[in-house]
C-alpha cells in the first residue's frame, strides 16, 4: 500500500496534524489511529499524537462516559485507549512505534457490560 507524504501529512484517508507546535522534521513515523493513519515523530508519546490531530475526547470509562486526558503524566488515568489490541493503555505514558495500532473511546469492561 503505497502513501504520500506531504510536510507529514498522510495523503491516504488519514488524520491531519492541525495543531502541532512544530512541524515533524525527522523520524517520521505511520500509526493506525482509529484505522486511519497518521503520521508521529519518534519520542512522542500516544497522547501528543492524539493532541495533534485535534482528538479531545480519547478514553470511555468504566460507565460508558466519555473522557479526555487530564494531568497528562500518568496518575489519572483519563487517556485509557487500546494500543495493538490491549485495553486500558496510558496514552500519555507510551511511547509511539512504526506500525502502532491505536483505537480511542474503547472499553472492555464497559464492552463487556452492553447487552
Amino acid at each position: 500500500m503505497a502513501q504520500i507524504l506531504i510536510l507529514g501529512v498522510s495523503m491516504m484517508q488519514g488524520h491531519e496534524r492541525k495543531h502541532d507546535i512544530q512541524p515533524i522534521s525527522q523520524g517520521q513515523l505511520t500509526l493506525y489511529l482509529n484505522g486511519k493513519t497518521v503520521t508521529a515523530a519518534a519520542g512522542e508519546t500516544v497522547l501528543s499524537v492524539l493532541s495533534a490531530v485535534g482528538l479531545r475526547q480519547v478514553a470511555r470509562n468504566d460507565h460508558g462516559q466519555l473522557a479526555g486526558s487530564y494531568c497528562g503524566m500518568g496518575v489519572c488515568h483519563c487517556c485509557l485507549v487500546a494500543i495493538d489490541g490491549m485495553s486500558k493503555r496510558r496514552a500519555c505514558q507510551t511511547l509511539v512505534r512504526d506500525g502502532m495500532r491505536i483505537e480511542t473511546q474503547v472499553n472492555r469492561v464497559s464492552q463487556e457490560q452492553q447487552p
